[in-house]
């Protein structure tokens, strides 16, 4: 007999999951607020309007990209693969050109430097857990099979991958930028309490250990992270986020991150400190997780199953969308007897 959360079990988890999202959202309009307001203060805000206009172009440009990009699959339903291979030739070359334009007309090659080198840093860490995702504890925790010896090997690998995401950093300036938190919020996310906690007080333990002035909110933060990656694994009944849930999370913890620093941190060292690698963070985290959910869709699916299995799970599929159904229906019940006073 397949188990089952109760519907009170299901609204409680998700009115709670709902308010951690809403605490994060509202810890970032107050780190908003407070840097704003730094810098108006320290009368250090200033917009240059031709770097407001090559930006808004380039992110213009970005957006037709993505659209021909989406589009372009079409045209392999209609059998011509040599249309589809060519246009996104196309679009790289496009986009080379008005990248190296935009490098030029601002000289904002210093700019973009550290977002190159964020790439490549969140490369490598991608690759070792691409390695990591091929190991049978890996496979077995997705496939919702695993022993406490899978659980104990995962936690030992996201361990050894946030530390060493604490080391294989971007210097910019004084400041260091690195996806830390990333790799132990999918812990969580993943694996649950038993890998993400573990996972987060030795990657934060390991951060507090390397020293500096940010080393207590840094270390907090990538505590937190264990803990809320767990969190939310439970509430969503052991099962990873959804795609757009999970990059929402990441993109809100990176502020949260960066308000602990501005808290814990004097505000002559936090704010420069915050500038110099909140958007690199933001950047590499955000990235770095839809990859993630890219790599972990692509290795769940690697996995071969009966015809029975999936004419299984095909049902359970169908049985929670009718349960969605009711759900929904009984909302409205509620919602028609409140307004005509029948309750």
């Amino acid at each position: 007999m397949r188990f089952r959360l109760k519907r009170s079990d299901l609204n409680t988890n998700n009115l709670i999951r709902l308010l951690i999202f809403l605490l994060l959202f509202i810890s970032n309009i107050i780190l908003q607020y407070s840097l704003i307001g730094y810098h108006l203060e320290n009368h250090t805000f200033a917009i240059s309007f031709p770097m407001v206009n090559n930006v808004l172009t380039m992110g213009s440009a970005l957006i037709i990209f993505g659209f021909i990009s989406t589009r372009l699959p079409q045209f392999r339903e209609v059998g011509d693969s040599a249309i589809y291979e060519i246009g996104y030739l196309v679009i790289i070359g496009l986009f080379s050109i008005i990248l190296s334009y935009f490098n030029a007309s601002t000289k904002t090659g210093e700019f973009i430097a550290p977002f190159l080198n964020m790439f490549k840093v969140l490369s490598v860490m991608l690759i070792l857990v691409l390695i990591a995702t091929r190991t049978r504890f890996f496979k077995n925790i997705m496939h919702k099979e695993y022993t406490k010896t899978d659980l104990f090997f995962t936690c030992i690998i996201f361990c050894v991958l946030g530390c060493i995401a604490s080391v294989y950093t971007i210097p910019v300036d004084n400041s260091y930028a690195n996806v830390r938190n990333l790799i132990i919020l999918i812990a969580g996310l993943f694996g649950g309490p038993f890998v993400g906690i573990p996972a987060g007080i030795v990657s934060g333990g390991f951060r507090f250990l390397e020293g500096g002035v940010t080393a207590l909110p840094c270390s907090l933060a990538t505590v937190i992270a264990g803990f809320l990656g767990s969190l939310i694994y439970i509430l969503n009944g052991k099962k990873f986020l959804k795609g757009k849930y999970a990059i929402t999370l990441m993109f809100l913890y990176v502020g949260f991150e960066m308000l602990l620093i501005l808290w814990l941190t004097p505000p002559n060292i936090s704010i420069p400190y915050i500038n110099d690698i909140y958007p690199l963070m933001l950047f590499g985290s955000v990235l770095g997780m839809i990859l993630f959910i890219m790599i972990f869709r692509e290795v769940k699916s690697d996995k071969e199953v009966s015809y029975e299995e999936l004419r299984i799970r095909e049902l359970e599929n169908t049985l929670e969308e009718y349960d969605d159904e009711m759900d929904k229906l009984r909302e409205d019940i509620e919602l028609l007897k409140k307004k005509n006073g029948l309750e």
